[in-house]
């Protein structure tokens, strides 16, 4: 048989998302959004206010080129704000700055750690701003480095002044003892000579050359060595500039706000993947004909059909509700065979197929429940029979039908096992078999319905074998275990090979979850009764012929209403206290 791959992301239904559905889902988990929103407040809270006030001072700063010559036309060209913005934080003003503070210099990197300079943009001026946890602390030492600064660019302009001039006034002396020795030199040697022309010519360039010099010298003490002026002093500040608590809580809120909608999202998004009663009918493309609660009677080893173990409990009561639906969906067509699957194991549908077959006994009806689940079967065991021989058996030609066949503790249902799984062949061939076919004309000739318990879809490919070959399916989804992606693959599967799905049965819900169930708990069936009571009281009152007071009736039992397959409502009337029915 041929499995066709399919995209889950297709559809039937519309899948717009508006402004109303975000909405919606924030009103619906506005408790975590205010919670998650009320923790990360308090954590900002906690932050902010635990933490030591710290305060800031600013000293700006007029920065003017150095080691330029006053005559030139435009000086402040040679400054580069990027380079003094680095010189202000470097340890060398640094240093300077603590000898101001009366700090030593080990205390250098944590003064330089709490300083900060910039520069507005297009200007040449540095703001230089301290942090401390001291008023007088954070003026003191904006004040400090704005001098310090200063102090280290206009002496670094004189060290350098004065660097260049020493060497100048050298080269001044060095050039003066070479003209006085070429003079003496010129004195001795006869006159209009080579070589005293020769003494003439060097003399007169050394003169030149200390001219030159002697110029330098001159242009050197006309050098700027101011760097600039602190133009705004550092001021006292009035208020912390940390923690802003303000700031730091509407921080909280904001990031609180997001990350609880974030984890709303994802909320809503891991609960939509998993299927309630309206999104399972959407991908089913089918109705819901039953929503099934938890039930500890069906569980374990000591399983056992819900409405035999707990007939009054809300799991047995929503079995009948799907057999009424069942009947209902049946009733038009005349369906006999009903094959009832999930898309993984462990979903229940062995569960749903032993209770809806018990319900549908207990009304009348002839019931063949079979195990077609030849891998993993369980079915057997809700109702203590052996597994000896069964439906791999029969397939087999090892037993006949009717040796196969087992009655129950339930009146009309009888059920016909799988056997043993180890002496099985190969289930999907077994299945697609022509005796196959010749054991469900057997059980729809001794039947009014025949409940398939068969495999899972996604794991093996039993139940699409089955599928084609019977008159409708039950498609079983876990609301706790069952994906979108998985029911919408489920789906295009069965229908690829020609199966028919007639509703479906969501189960393992919270039993307040299942709006069926809202109208369940017996005090809201006292306060009913005793209303019906009230309004019904003036209707049962009997009039006394002579006229005297109406007297009341005693108390009757209510009817009970049973509704049948067809939809019509059967009254059976009130059971009398002394025993037998009342005519």
């Amino acid at each position: 048989m041929r499995m066709v791959q399919v995209n889950p992301d297709e559809l039937p239904a519309n899948q717009t998302v508006d402004i109303r559905d975000l909405m919606d889902m924030v009103w619906r988990r506005k408790w975590l959004i205010m919670f998650v929103t009320l923790v990360f407040t308090a954590l900002a809270a906690g932050y902010s206010y635990t933490r030591i006030p710290e305060y800031t001072s600013t000293a700006t700063v007029l920065v003017r080129p150095i080691l330029t010559n006053p005559l030139e036309t435009n000086p402040i060209e040679q400054v580069s704000v990027q380079t003094e913005l680095r010189i202000a934080t470097s340890a060398s003003v640094g240093q300077v700055a603590a000898e101001k503070l009366g700090l030593p210099r080990s205390a250098v990197p944590d003064l330089i750690d709490n300083v900060s300079v910039s520069s507005p943009a297009e200007t040449q001026i540095l703001e230089i701003s301290y942090v401390a946890h001291g008023r007088k602390e954070a003026q003191e030492g904006a004040q400090a480095f704005a001098d310090a600064y200063l102090e280290f660019k206009s002496k670094q302009a004189i060290d350098t002044i004065s660097e260049y001039t020493s060497k100048l006034q050298t080269n001044i002396q060095q050039v003066t003892t070479q003209i006085s020795d070429l003079n003496n030199r010129i004195v001795t040697t006869p006159r209009r000579t080579a070589l005293w022309q020769d003494l003439l010519n060097r003399r007169t360039s050394l003169e030149a050359t200390r001219l030159a010099l002697q110029n330098q010298l001159t242009t050197l003490s006309s050098l700027n060595v101011d760097a600039g002026q602190v133009i705004q002093p550092a001021q006292l500040p009035l208020a912390p500039s940390s923690p802003n608590h303000e700031l730091n809580l509407a921080l909280g809120v904001i990031v609180g706000l997001v990350i609880g909608v974030a984890a709303a999202s994802i909320g809503e998004r891991a609960r939509q993947s998993r299927p309630s009663e309206v999104m399972l009918e959407q991908y089913l493309d089918a109705p819901i004909l039953g929503a099934i609660p938890r039930s500890r009677v069906t569980l374990g080893r000591l399983a056992r059909p819900a409405i035999i173990g707990d007939p009054r409990g809300r799991a047995a009561e929503s079995y009948l509700l799907l057999r009424t639906n069942l009947l209902a969906v049946n009733g038009s067509r005349g369906d006999k065979t009903v094959m009832i699957t999930s898309g993984v194991r462990g979903e229940g549908k062995t569960t749903t197929a032993v209770n809806l077959s018990a319900a549908l006994a207990q009304m009348g009806k002839e019931v063949i429940l079979v195990s077609a689940d030849l891998r993993n079967p369980r079915l057997h065991s809700f109702f203590g029979i052996p597994n000896t021989y069964g439906l791999i058996q029969i397939l087999s030609g090892e037993t006949g039908f009717d040796d196969a066949l087992h009655k129950t503790m339930i009146p009309r249902l009888r059920v016909l096992p799988s056997g043993p799984p180890s002496s099985a062949g190969e289930p999907v061939e077994q299945l697609q078999s022509d005796l196959m076919l010749e054991v469900l004309a057997r059980c729809t000739e001794a039947a009014d319905i025949v409940v398939i318990d068969s495999a899972p879809v996604l794991p093996v490919a039993d139940s699409l074998v089955l599928a084609p070959v019977v008159d409708g399916v039950l498609f079983v989804a876990d609301a706790r275990k069952a994906t979108r992606d998985a029911i919408v693959q489920c789906r295009y599967q069965l229908s690829q090979v020609g199966g028919r799905i007639i509703g479906g049965v969501l189960t393992g819900i919270a039993p307040r979850s299942s709006r069926i169930h809202s109208y369940d708990s017996r005090k809201d069936f006292r306060q009913l009764f005793h209303r019906t009571r009230k309004e019904s009281s003036a209707e049962d009152e009997v009039p006394e012929p002579n006229g005297s007071k109406p007297m009341r009736p005693s108390t009757p039992t209510p009817a009970r209403t049973r509704q049948s397959s067809g939809g019509e409502r059967r009254t059976r009337p009130p059971r009398d206290e002394s025993g037998p029915v009342a005519s």
